[in-house]
Parts: C-alpha cells; structure tokens; sequence
C-alpha cells in the first residue's frame, strides 16, 4: 500500500487554517489513513494510504482535498477543467506511436515554490510514476521552469547516438544510448525502452531538450528549484487516459497550493478517443447510476430523505437524485468507479464506517476447505521443501507482458473491457510473465535463484459460457549458471510422485522456450503442464542475465487427487 511523507504543518495550511491536527487520525478514514510515525531522516510524517485505487490521495494536498470536502460539505471549484487553453501547445510526431504515443502537459503559475513544497511535489510526481504508472513503464511525468521554454514543445522521436544533451544530475552532456547506460535512472529505467530503435524526446521550439521520457530531464530546463513561480508539467505513457488522469491530479494538487493553471493543448498526428487535440487538464468523465435502495440495502441502514445526496456531495462527487436511482459522478481527478457498488462505499465511508451496526448471521453454516484449496496447499509444501520461495503476483498483466515479451505473438490472453491502465488490461493465461517480473528486479540478490507460485490463470475456452475458465496452476522458475531443463524435469517429478502421478513429456514448439528444449507435460493422456528453457530473446526482453528454466503444471483436483 502506498505510503506518504508529509509535513504537518503544510497538511495543516491546505486543509484551513483554523484546523485542529488533534484530529487528523480520525479525519483520515476519509482516505482509508492511518498515522504511521515520524520518519527520522526527513522529520516528515509517515501516513499508510489502504488502497491502492485512488492515486488523486497520495500526496498532502489530496488528503488535505478530502478532509477539507468533508468539513464544507464538498470540493473546492477547479477552473482549470472549463478553462480554454491559452496558445501553448505540444505536437506529437506520428512515429510517437512506435515506444510512447501519448503526451500532455500544462502551465502554473503562482506563489514561490518553497523547499517544503518542492519535497512534496517530488514526492507526488515519483508515487504516480512508480505506483500508478508501473514504474514508468505506462506513464511518466516531467517538471520544468517554464519561463526557459519556447512554445510549442515538440514530442518527437529520436535516433539514440545523434542527440545529446546534459542531464539532470550530471556535469556532461551524454547521448541517449550513453544517458540509458551510464546515468543512475537510465540503469533503473533503460530496460522500458529495450529494443526500440528511436527513443522519445521533447523540445521546445528552439531545439532546446526538455526531457528524454521516462528517462530523465534535462538540467538546463528540467531542473526546478525553490524560488521557481512559473512550471510547466507534462506527462507521457502508453495510455492516454492515465496521462490525463496523472496530469488531473497534479493540477488539482498545484490549485490547492495556489497555482493557476493554464490548459495546454496536445495536437496528436491521429484521431484519439478525446479527438486530434487534446486539452490537459481534462475534464475527464466518472459515472455510475445506483438503485437507490441499494444504499439502504448494501449498508444495512435507512438513510433519511436528502442524506445520502447530502454525504456523497461532503465526499466530493456529484449527484443527481432521478428517485428511483441516483447517478452519481467523481471529480475528474478521480476514475476509479467501475460499478455501482463503489459509490456505495464512498457513501460508508462519508457515513463513518464505525456508525455502521453489525448484523450477526442468522444461520450457523460451518465450511470446509475445497479439493482445489488443499491440493493448492499440498504442492506449496513441496516447492518450500525443494527450497523455493513463494511469490503472490497480480492475475492481470499488461498484453505485451503477456505475448510479445514472451515470444508468443498468438497468445490465448483475454482482455477487459473497463481498462483503468494498460498496465493491467489483461488476465494471465501463464504464471511465466510474473516470474520473470520478480527476476527483473532480483539480479542483485545471490545465485541460485529458485521462486514459485501457485495462483489462477484465465485460459480461453469456446465451450464455458463467458468463454474462458479460471484454473490454478503452479509455476516453478528457476535461473542460475547451470539453470536447464532437466532441473525443472527433476521438480516436476518430485511433486507428481507424492501426487502418485507420473507424467508423459511430448516436444513443445513455443517462442518462450530454446528450439528443442521445451516439452509438454501430459498425464493420462491430457494435456497439464508445460516445461522448458527460457529462450535468451526473452530474458533479454525482461533483462534476465542469468539461463533460466521453467515449469507449469495445472492444479486439477479431479486429475491429480486420488
């Protein structure tokens, strides 16, 4: 869950003057908060965010946005989000589309920008690229002295070896190639764009560099410091929906410090779903209509005539009462309504959880543990036995983790339809992308390294009615010098001798695993597991440096419990 640092008395001055900080810790279930201490090196204060769906919160001034909301009985007025744009503009070049196609930014202007508020803004920028923005891989976002700047900024693509410029942080001025290998963000960020022959810049008019995205900026713009009045904000990603949305929050953020903010427009090379020209921040729509007895039904409680209109508008969304049902809309910094049923919870959560009384159940229903659940649990024992540690991963992926990254252009993925990020548009039809995602980060930890996971995948299926079934599954990777196939063989036949199992190996053709080293894993006749060596393309693909080996079984309770 994220956790944010915060200067008291700043949270204090954005949520009113007069406010009491005695009360912060219950005023904080308005954000699902919880006071963690004092952090010792910045002499901050730590506060623990319990959820994840709400990125408009994780900085001081969305706290203090909420809790102010909650005391006048609703939000404070965001022009910027009617304002006409002024004359700036980005032009995004068509060949944008090849590694990041979508930008968006815009101007503030107001009160010297102090150290304090700098720290804050830092902070903001950084927990919505790494949090939201999956590391930067779906969105990034760059901040720049504004009056250094010449419009119209220009989002172009550029060859790696024939631009350079000096970074933030560094003395020297670098080419891009040079920046990915020798500066500190390049090392941490380089591997987004791994394969693509020309990377992203933006510059201003002049030819001046503002940023390499999701890189870093340049120092002679992108360095903000405090005494700064004029900034210019822009962010780019793969999903233009969460570029607007991170670009919403930061300029409802810099309106609660006292900014003006001033819309810039983004002229796109192609139609996108909000048009050829793009005005940030924009007005981005949330909505859903609720039964309104629904309310009373889902809380447990009867609320009078006008109260729940009245709490929602206290938490900060629009409503409109048709009656029967009520429709009911977030600011356009908030877009995390996917059903009905989450307006229901801002409702308790503006009611007060704790005002909401209990019912105890009225028939006593004991429950057992499922065969699924138990040969879930039987196999987990194992792998932890052979030495293996247990990974818990997320079921929805991003489709290129799932296919591309993989070597699997046909990949069986099933994809959603409500898509918040791209990070997280498709359902996992393999445990292979998780592994290799936790490998991508442990390169420093010492060799051997052995993980697994059991977890449910979704697999297309023409004969269920929503046409795909849940399975679980285990995932076995293994990755040292001597990683290989007869390894993961070894585990394999571990784990199916304590099932009274034994299993057939048939050659596998599939782009994951090296020609000739890949197998399928048949019992009794039917198709359960796959196993294999990594192919280096795709360790490259996820900068695994190590040989690596996999095994897939699934977990079928009919099949494997006797």
């Amino acid at each position: 869950m994220p956790t944010i640092l915060v200067d008291l008395e700043d949270l204090r001055r954005l949520i009113g003057g007069d406010y009491d900080l005695a009360g912060l810790g219950a005023d904080l279930e308005l954000v699902k908060g919880e006071l963690k201490g004092r952090d010792d090196d910045s002499g901050r204060t730590r506060i623990e965010l319990n959820d994840t769906n709400r990125p408009d919160l994780w900085s001081a001034a969305g706290i203090a946005r909420q809790i102010r909301a909650a005391r006048r009985g609703g939000l404070d007025s965001y022009p910027a989000f009617e304002k006409e744009p002024g004359s700036a503009e980005i032009r995004v070049e068509k060949r944008a589309r090849e590694v990041r196609p979508f930008a968006g930014g815009f101007l503030a202007r107001g009160p010297a920008i102090t150290a304090p508020s700098l720290a804050e803004l830092i902070q903001s920028q950084e927990k919505l690229c790494d949090g939201y923005g999956a590391k930067r891989r779906t969105v990034s976002v760059g901040i720049y002295r504004s009056e250094k700047i010449r419009f119209p900024v220009h989002y172009r693509m550029a060859e790696p070896e024939r631009t350079a410029f000096v970074p933030l942080g560094m003395d020297e001025s670098l080419d891009l190639r040079r920046i990915l290998e020798r500066h500190p963000k390049g090392v941490e960020y380089g591997h987004i764009l791994r394969g693509c022959e020309r990377f992203p810049l933006l510059v201003d008019d002049t030819g001046e560099v503002l940023s390499f995205p999701p890189i870093i900026n340049s120092r002679a713009i992108g360095e903000v410091l405090a005494g700064d009045r004029e900034l210019f904000v822009e962010a780019t990603g793969t999903d233009l929906r969460s570029v607007l949305l991170v670009l919403n929050i930061l300029a409802a953020d810099l309106t609660d410090r006292g900014y003006d903010i001033e819309p810039v427009t983004t002229v796109f090379p192609n139609r996108t779903p909000y048009g050829r020209r793009v005005r940030v921040p924009y007005p981005l729509a949330n909505r859903v209509t609720v039964a309104s007895s629904d309310f009373h039904r889902l809380l447990g409680t009867r609320f009078e005539p006008g109260q729940i209109e009245h709490l929602l508008r206290a938490y900060g969304c629009d409503v409109v009462d048709g009656r029967k049902t009520m429709r009911v809309s977030t600011a356009p910094f908030r877009q995390d309504y996917m059903h009905p049923v989450d307006a229901v919870e801002d409702l308790a959560i503006a009611y007060g959880l704790n005002r909401l009384q209990p019912i105890s159940p009225e028939r006593f229903t004991p429950g057992h543990l499922q065969p699924v659940t138990l040969l879930e649990d039987k196999v987990r024992e194992m792998l932890i036995g052979l030495g293996y540690e247990e990974i818990i991963s997320n079921v929805l992926n991003a489709r290129a983790d799932l296919s591309t990254r993989l070597r699997v252009d046909e990949a069986p993925v099933v994809g959603i339809a409500n898509v918040m990020t791209e990070s997280y548009s498709t359902l996992r039809w393999t445990l292979l992308a998780n592994a290799l995602a936790v490998e991508e980060r442990s390169a420093k930890t010492p060799y051997p390294h052995h993980i697994f996971e059991v977890g449910e995948v979704v697999v297309r299926d023409p004969e269920d009615n929503h046409g795909a079934r849940t399975e679980s599954v285990l995932g076995a990777f293994s990755a040292h010098p001597q990683a290989s196939f007869s390894e993961m063989h070894a585990v394999l036949q571990y784990v199916l001798f304590y099932l009274g199992h034994e299993a057939e190996l048939r050659p596998l053709d599939r782009g994951s695993f090296l020609p000739g080293r890949g197998a399928a894993i048949l019992i009794n006749g039917a198709t359960m597991g796959l196993l294999g060596e990594i192919h280096p393309e795709v360790l490259e693909q996820w900068g695994v440096r190590m040989p690596a080996a996999y095994v897939e079984l699934r977990l079928l309770p009919s099949a494997l419990l006797r």
